[in-house]
């Protein structure tokens, strides 16, 4: 008999789905609005997962789709210089520099 999921698991296994319907929406309509959504979401998964290498990966596309975002509501591309400094697995300090403005 299969065991019932956790809420964490079920609620990330929902987000990971909503962002593949979203990215499917992203890629027939490119709209400011989605791409917003799916950064969103990455950052509620990224507070879920223990597995630095997982945050990392969805930390990556937060950003991506945060810069989708940007250049697609004010018309420009902004860069964010972000450098992970990670002592023991946890991150130490992070350094934002915004580029473009």
């Amino acid at each position: 008999m299969n065991a019932p999921l956790k809420p964490e698991i079920k609620e990330q296994r929902l987000l990971l789905a909503a962002n593949q319907q979203l990215e499917s929406v992203f890629q027939q309509h490119a709209d400011p609005c989605v791409a917003l959504l799916l950064s969103r979401n990455y950052h509620l998964l990224i507070q879920q997962q223990v597995n630095t290498m997982t945050r990392l990966n969805w930390m990556q596309k937060a950003k991506y789709w945060w810069q989708q975002y940007l250049s697609l509501s004010t018309g420009k591309r902004y860069h964010f210089g972000i450098d992970f400094h990670l002592e023991a697995g946890l991150f130490k300090q992070i350094d934002m520099t915004i580029f473009g403005r």
